[in-house]
């Protein structure tokens, strides 16, 4: 003990020597002497006579007692001030740990500001290129960090683990000390790549997740790699000799993501029928125009039932006065959500605190409180629509996954219309002073449900945090060093084959059929005369620009190349050539400036393609061209297709993780997937996987991706192509929507909505030559407090 503990044992033995003096004068008193004879008046013998041998008791307890309290008294301000001290450190502990994950957060802000602008066009970040673009960040924090204010020194690179020798050729990277503010702690932080010079990788620290978890785990013979940095911060208070210092320490790794399940550029139409996992993104800006939404989106319940729709309509209202978030759905803890709602809780038909479109679903339909809802409810044998429904939610997501395919709409199927964030470039008010007409919530509705500590609705994002990409930002070159076959020899050695008595065969060459573009769709604009390919296989072919064929029942093997003319930005170049139904010339005088020379049709130049019924083993890419000329170079998939790369027979595990990370890469394309008409059709489905990137993109019908859809056109009024006003009209589509509503190409089918499924796959690499930036992600998994450095 301390000195508390001795004035204790100063006081005990005080009060026994009060008490042994005043038991001694007890004992005189009480003995046999014979006690003096008093000279006094006879009165006073009336007293007792013991009270005079009681005189000086009082002082003696006085003394006492003062002693007592006096010693308390010196013990309490010991232990005060102890207790002082005590609080005086933790106070310096908590504000040095405070300070030291102030620096880790100040970091992680400023390293984002720095990969922002450190790009690569490899896909995938590896040992072979982390330590380049560890160094390119390394030198992007040392400007960005140089001569600030705050820093009580200069960053500079320094060894590991010997963080105070500096070493310019070294790869960690010293920063700080950094004061936060006058009398405030100090941060200092060294970051530094993987693996670490002496350091254990056996150690007790990780045996643990998540090092202890991954593959394979981490030891000294398998330790992190260079694609991963270490930060460590500590921060110290107090003065020399007598500071308090708290260090903690968290792993990073070099990342190159492009992290939505679908980013555009151009105003995203997103109707019923159709379900998002992951984040979405756009940038388009032109809110004061007609339909110039960012993003519209249908609910999946609209159009089922007339009484369902007015109680819809009624949330609506509800969502425009009362959703503070703009998730679409009003929580029931929140007094301000649920403002004007007789019994909230009641309304709450799932019980998962929110009222939202599929609460008054399952109102509607579980008229018996089951819990769930089954096809019979919906009578979705006579309703394909309700059919298309039902699969829809009860097949998306995991298919290992409780409550998966069971033929019910239930809480195992976690419906959400968007589970993840909703990013838009565009300001709120101008939307809904512009298109939206007041209250932008009757053009975007269905829940969001995003992860707990982010926004489900975001206004004026960033370019940082919802990135553009144009056609300039993609090199193909990898893609179209692998197709080195040649389309006409390949066809020419099949239409040999052929077989007149087995439909099945190559068929032979020469066939031609006039097309409507967009094929199928209500409103075409232009018209081919298309070469036909069909029941032939083409490996690693190139399809050279001006080709313009339908293939049908084709299957192409590795990569499928798409050559086309990118020098394109004639404002002229996208209407040089185009035809009536009847095959006469739209604009027979039009001309177009191509390379320097004039030109009156560019229908050679470039490729209108469609696939009908074909299947892909591997990828199809394209040529970039400059300008979005959509009439021109546009690729349509009809019928059944299907993408195999992974139950591929004729692929081996490199081509296989090759073309998984983008099974269609066409920058600057248009590209339409599904049927305008018959979207019930079963042989009308698509499969897709990877980074799926084109121009615009409108799938319908049955579409299922695993990745990111990225569109790279930026419409723009009176920009070719868009004449006028009417950016709007050009615009990145998911599911059926009224040519009224400014989608143009098509109208609402009447059999039935589709069904599409988009799920952004964070574990899928982005393929080769996408020119993005790389991030540096923190493991928060990794987090590690040490104490005193």
């Amino acid at each position: 003990m301390g000195s508390s503990d001795s004035e204790f044992r100063i006081v005990v033995a005080a009060c026994g020597f009060a008490l042994a003096q005043e038991q001694s004068r007890r004992a005189a008193s009480h003995s046999c002497a014979k006690p003096q004879a008093a000279i006094s008046n006879p009165k006073s013998d009336i007293r007792n006579p013991r009270s005079l041998n009681r005189r000086g008791a009082a002082a003696v307890l006085a003394m006492m007692f003062l002693v007592i309290f006096g010693s308390l008294a010196a013990a309490m301000a010991i232990v005060a001030q102890g207790n002082l001290a005590t609080a005086d450190s933790h106070l310096k502990i908590n504000r040095t740990l405070a300070a030291a994950e102030t620096g880790q957060r100040f970091l992680i802000y400023r390293i984002n500001q720095v990969t922002a602008t450190v790009k690569t066009t490899a896909g995938e970040i590896s040992t072979t290129n982390a330590p380049t673009l560890w160094d390119q960040v390394r030198a992007g924090l040392l400007t960005s960090l140089s001569g600030e204010l705050h820093s009580a020194g200069e960053p500079y690179p320094c060894n590991w683990p010997d963080i105070n020798t500096p070493a310019p050729s070294g790869l960690s990277l010293h920063v700080g000390p950094i004061t936060l503010a006058p009398g405030a702690p100090t941060f200092t932080a060294v970051m530094t790549p993987h693996p670490i010079a002496g350091e254990n990788y056996n150690a007790a620290y990780y045996q643990r997740p998540p090092y202890s978890t991954m593959t394979p785990a981490v030891s000294n013979a398998s330790p992190l790699d260079s694609t991963w940095v270490r930060m460590r911060v500590w921060a110290s208070e107090g003065p020399s000799g007598r500071q308090v210092t708290r260090a903690i320490q968290m792993d990073f790794q070099i990342q190159k993501k492009i992290r939505y399940a679908l980013l555009s550029r151009s105003r995203v139409m997103i109707g019923s029928n159709v379900m998002i996992e992951g984040p979405i993104g756009s940038r388009f800006l032109d809110t004061h125009l007609a339909n110039g939404h960012p993003i519209q989106m249908v609910s999946d319940f609209r159009g089922l039932n007339s009484q369902l729709d007015t109680k819809l309509v009624e949330l609506t209202n509800a969502l425009a006065t009362n959703d503070q978030n703009g998730d679409n759905r009003l929580n029931v803890d929140d007094s301000r959500e649920i403002e004007g709602i007789d019994d909230a809780q009641a309304l709450d038909k799932n019980g998962d605190g929110f009222i939202d479109d599929y609460d008054f679903f399952m109102a509607h339909y579980d008229t018996q409180d089951k819990g769930y809802v089954t096809a019979l409810d919906m009578n979705a044998a006579g309703d394909i629509h309700a059919a298309q429904l039902l699969q829809m939610i009860d097949t998306f997501g995991d298919p290992t996954r409780t409550g998966y395919g069971d033929g019910q709409i239930d809480d195992y199927d976690r419906y959400a219309k968007v589970r993840g964030e909703v990013k838009m470039a565009a300001e709120l008010n101008g939307w809904q002073d512009g298109a939206a007409g007041g209250t932008y919530q009757s053009y975007f509705q269905g829940p969001i449900v995003a992860s707990h500590d982010d926004a489900p609705l975001s206004f004026q994002a960033s370019e940082l945090s919802v990135p553009q990409f144009g056609p300039g930002d993609f090199d193909v070159t990898t893609f179209r060093n692998l197709a080195t076959g040649d389309l006409a020899a390949q066809a020419v050695a099949q239409a040999a084959n052929h077989d007149p008595s087995d439909p099945n065969s190559p068929q032979p060459l020469g066939t031609q059929v006039r097309e409507a573009v967009p094929y199928g769709a209500a409103h075409p604009y232009d018209y081919y005369d298309r070469p036909v390919y069909e029941n032939m296989t083409f490996t690693n072919v190139k399809i050279p620009k001006g080709n313009n064929a339908v293939f049908k029942s084709c299957k192409f093997i590795g990569c499928t190349f798409v050559e086309t003319n990118t020098s394109n930005t004639d404002s002229n170049y996208n209407y040089v050539g185009m035809q009536e139904a009847d095959g006469i010339q739209k604009f027979p005088t039009l001309k177009a400036t191509v390379n320097g020379v004039q030109v009156s049709n560019t229908k050679p130049l470039s490729n209108n393609l469609r696939f009908d019924n074909c299947t892909f083993e591997g990828a199809v890419v394209s040529d970039a061209p400059q300008q979005f000329t959509h009439t021109r170079n546009k690729i349509a998939f009809t019928g059944r297709t299907r993408f195999i790369i992974q139950d591929s027979l004729v692929l081996n595990a490199t081509q296989k993780a090759l073309f998984r990370r983008s099974t269609l890469l066409m920058p600057h394309y248009s590209v339409e997937m599904g049927s305008f008409i018959n979207p019930s059709a079963a042989n009308e489905t698509v499969q897709l996987s990877g980074t799926i990137v084109a121009g615009l993109i409108d799938m319908r019908g049955q579409v299922k991706v695993e990745g990111t859809v990225l569109t790279t056109f930026e419409p723009k009024a009176n920009t070719g192509p868009v004449i006028g006003d009417t950016s709007p009209q050009f615009n990145t589509t998911l599911g059926y929507f009224a040519s009224l509503d400014g989608d143009l190409e098509s109208e609402i089918p009447t059999g039935g909505r589709g069904v599409i499924q988009l799920r952004y796959d964070a574990t899928l690499p982005l393929p080769d030559g996408i020119l993005a930036p790389i991030s540096l992600a923190p493991n928060y998994h990794t987090y590690f407090e040490m104490g005193a450095q």
